[in-house]
């Protein structure tokens, strides 16, 4: 499974932060944040968080993704 990377609320998650390992097949990597799944294959990225998911995205638009559930947390919610 991929490593538990420790994120804080006053430092927002980003794709660079993030540390990928491989999921057993030789395409996907995988990465976790408190809970949300980060998937890459082939430079395309998955992001799978309790309150939205996301498919088939690229990297310019990851870190967008992930401002929803780190917003979220770092509010409370």
């Amino acid at each position: 499974m991929g490593e538990e990377v420790e994120m804080t609320d006053d430092k927002p998650w980003r794709l660079a932060d993030l540390i990928f390992e491989p999921m057993g097949d030789d395409r996907r990597e995988r990465a976790t944040i408190d809970g949300v799944v980060i998937v890459r294959q082939d430079g395309r990225y998955s992001i799978t968080a309790p309150e939205q998911e996301w498919s088939n995205i690229d990297e310019h638009e990851v870190d967008s993704a992930l401002n929803f559930p780190f917003n979220l947390r770092a509010a409370g919610k």
